[in-house]
């Protein structure tokens, strides 16, 4: 065995693309390309126009040597055999791929879902350190009916996501429409989609941590039901997380919807340690699954705009009493009748959120109380705060307890 790991471990290359560079497009180095390969994309006089794509091989590493710029305009993605529906399309199994310091725009077709990245069932993906833009979608996953493996372990690290969309279809389209086993989301911004929501998941079991989302066209975060989500522990973890919902959205003003639409998701939604602020009357979360519940841990919550706003609706059988919760901090003007939510441990003032990001409280006297959340297996995990957001140095390690997003 050693010996053939030495062997395979002679055979992985290098592969260069730019001016200068063996190869001119990343297509090209693609194709010339063997598992496990790095292929290293320099600058190129002119830039990267229509680039499509279309990776099949398991291991590969395509970077940016700085954050290149990659246009998709004037091509069609359509996804007609080879032919991708994303400037990055992974396909099922080439796993433990990553892409990463890459600026992607201009992916449109006749079906209104080109996209930046779109991971197609495959396992182990990573999208680091990109800025995804004006496509029909920033990134989309999907999984297969049947195949609790398809899309495992998708991994969304340090991005800028934004005005994706397309009006040709509106509703339809999101900055991060996700599916598959599961994803997790950390350290990025996702903000302003044109025409959907910021991130909308149908995965088994998704985690969106410490990231800055913001100035949706509907929902903040949308997390509804697929083949594999009336399977138990069809969960969601946002921790950590700085939420905002524009003053100025005119879509579904609901901030986070977690349940079904034509199908079943069974699960619980857990918010734990962040900060949400929203101007709408519309709930905070809003439960549309009978086999659908929530739990609420040192969150900091405010509205400043309304005299009676709702902080957790239940529509479609689903039921407030599944709502528990404890040691969050809400605006004086959220009711939390009918919930489980602990009014022992509620604190409530005129406007929670209204201080510098990463600054101390001064009004909060206490400390947040302990929270844990089940994973998509059933498995239950403590939480301890491990990132504080600041002004001008995004999230750094801290070992603080604090209430909210930092």
């Amino acid at each position: 065995m050693v010996l053939v790991a030495l062997f395979l471990a002679a055979q992985v290359q290098t592969l260069t693309v730019g001016d200068g560079k063996p190869f001119a497009t990343i297509e090209d180095a693609v194709r010339a390309a063997h598992n496990g390969d790095t292929i290293r994309v320099y600058p190129k006089s002119g830039g990267y126009k229509k680039v499509a794509v279309y990776v099949t091989l398991q291991g590969l590493h395509i970077v940016g040597e700085s954050r290149i710029k990659l246009e998709g305009d004037g091509f069609v993605y359509s996804g007609e055999g080879r032919t991708p529906r994303a400037i990055f399309q992974v396909n099922g199994g080439a796993d433990h791929v990553t892409i990463e310091n890459f600026d992607l725009s201009g992916a449109h077709n006749g079906s209104h879902n080109g996209a930046g990245v779109r991971i197609n069932a495959a396992q182990d993906c990573t999208i680091r350190n990109c800025a995804i833009h004006d496509n029909d979608m920033g990134i989309m996953s999907n999984g297969v009916p049947g195949d609790a493996t398809a899309g495992a372990n998708q991994l969304i690290d340090n991005c800028d996501i934004f005005k994706n969309g397309s009006f040709a279809d509106p509703g339809y389209n999101h900055n991060l429409y996700l599916g598959g086993t599961n994803a997790t989301v950390q350290f990025c911004r996702i903000h302003d989609s044109l025409t959907g929501h910021n991130l909308k998941c149908r995965a088994h079991y998704c985690v969106v941590q410490y990231c800055s989302i913001y100035g949706s066209s509907n929902r903040e975060l949308d997390f509804v039901e697929a083949w594999d989500t009336e399977r138990s522990n069809s969960n969601v973890l946002l921790l950590g997380n700085i939420i905002r919902k524009s003053p100025d959205s005119t879509g579904n003003r609901t901030v986070i919807h977690f349940g079904q639409e034509r199908g079943r998701r069974d699960g619980t939604i857990f918010l734990i340690n962040n900060e949400i602020t929203t101007d709408f009357m519309s709930p905070i979360v809003l439960l549309t699954s009978p086999t659908s519940s929530a739990r609420l841990f040192n969150n900091v919550i405010d509205n400043p705009g309304q005299a009676h706003p709702i902080l957790v609706g239940a529509e479609g059988g689903a039921d407030l009493t599944t709502v528990l919760g404890r040691s969050n901090a809400l605006s004086a003007n959220y009711d939390v009748s009918g919930t489980g939510i602990d009014r022992q441990t509620l604190y409530t003032d005129s406007h929670p959120t209204e201080r510098q990001p990463g600054r101390p409280r001064p009004t909060l006297t206490y400390r947040p109380g302990n929270a844990s959340f089940l994973d998509g297996k059933g498995i239950r995990h403590p939480v301890k705060p491990a990132y504080r957001a600041t002004q001008d140095k995004g999230w750094v390690p801290t070992s603080d307890t604090f209430i909210g997003a930092g």
